[in-house]
């Protein structure tokens, strides 16, 4: 689970040089726009980016991703989400929707078909095209399990767990994935998501 203070952490930490692509900006940005509407969308892109465009597939720090996500996660607990962590979730989530509505996402659900394992075993060559930080590794566990392993990963456990449960349910047509994060550090950027399904 994520924290306001983990997220801090993590933005201390990013560089400039830790960058990903804009795909997951304009996905942020859709959410904030489709649950709080334009007026607070433009607001929060603004404090952020300034007069910055957001162009999907240029690399962006990202720093401005978990302070955009983090402003936004604070105005959607006053609308009344359960919890920082589900508002992290997703954005999560949205962010794979809009990656799989591109031509690498495309292709990555077409190779995957509706293999779970299949899917979540290129996740990590996935990982390296869209950031330039991080370490992430498949493991399988059983037949209708798996773990991935997430080292220097700065979206952090929520972002990803978003992330991998709706890559199973769009990526592998499995239903009802059920996963858990397990954190390992006080920032939250090393940390195992548990998958069943």
């Amino acid at each position: 689970m994520d924290t306001p203070e983990a997220v801090r952490l993590r933005i201390q930490a990013a560089s400039d040089k830790d960058q990903l692509v804009g795909v997951f900006v304009d996905s942020s940005l859709a959410y904030l726009r489709q649950e709080l509407g334009a007026a607070v969308e433009q607001s929060i892109r603004t404090e952020v980016f300034g007069s910055r465009s957001v162009v999907t597939f240029f690399r962006y720090p990202v720093a401005d991703l978990l302070k955009l996500v983090d402003l936004g996660a604070k105005r959607l607990l006053a609308k009344g989400v359960p919890s920082y962590h589900e508002a992290l979730v997703a954005f999560g989530r949205m962010g794979v929707r809009h990656f799989f509505d591109s031509q690498a996402g495309k292709m990555l659900s077409f190779l995957a078909g509706d293999n779970a394992h299949r899917l979540l075993s290129t996740s990590p060559s996935g990982y390296k095209a869209v950031t330039t930080y991080g370490e992430r590794v498949y493991e399988k566990v059983g037949e209708r399990s798996a773990r991935l392993h997430f080292r220097g990963d700065f979206t952090g456990p929520s972002w990803q767990q978003g992330v991998v449960e709706q890559a199973l349910i769009m990526g592998a047509r499995v239903p009802a994935p059920r996963l858990r994060a397990e954190v390992k550090n006080p920032s939250a950027s090393d940390f195992t998501i548990h998958a069943e399904w």
